[in-house]
């Protein structure tokens, strides 16, 4: 199969549909750096097309690395600015990284919070009903409202978070 797809990137250099597909070849044989390689080929190939940006995030993601992960995903964004879910996407990584790894100080997470929330923002303001972003608001208050030290302020995020869970 990789020779076939290295052939149809011979002949479409320009189509990053089949890097996608060499990248994913060579990740699923443990070939990471190769993988990678394919990935920013992609981006070279099309460096305004949003998918490539989504696709470099989700292997960033499987790979652990959260710094190159963000930073694909906030391209994204910058190339669909009035897209909701280009925003929402950043706002979900942020959440899902400062809930599960439990590696982040206390700084840490009230950061990813925080950032994930900005881009909540940004989704909300471009579609007030967008539900993804309703319930990953409510998502991120709760991450503010537990490591808030002061109890009434811990309270109303919550009381705010409870709210938008029943909107969404």
């Amino acid at each position: 199969a990789e020779a076939i797809v290295q052939k149809m990137i011979q002949l479409d250099p320009s189509d990053s549909a089949n890097y996608f597909v060499l990248a994913q070849i060579y990740e699923d044989a443990g070939e990471l750096d190769q993988a990678e390689a394919m990935l920013v080929k992609a981006r070279e190939a099309q460096p305004k097309e949003p998918a490539v940006y989504q696709r470099l995030a989700g292997y960033y993601q499987r790979q652990g690395d959260f710094p190159k992960l963000v930073e694909a995903v906030a391209q994204r964004a910058i190339l669909e600015p009035s897209n909701p879910e280009a925003h929402q996407a950043i706002a979900s990584y942020y959440w899902d990284e400062g809930y599960r790894n439990t590696r982040l100080n206390e700084a840490q997470r009230r950061e990813y919070a925080q950032k994930g929330l900005e881009a909540v923002e940004k989704a909300l303001q471009l579609n007030p009903d967008y539900v993804d972003a309703v319930a990953y608001k409510g998502l991120l208050l709760r991450n503010q409202a537990a490591i808030e030290k002061d109890a009434g302020r811990q309270q109303a995020l919550i009381k705010e978070a409870n709210a938008l869970q029943e909107k969404a």
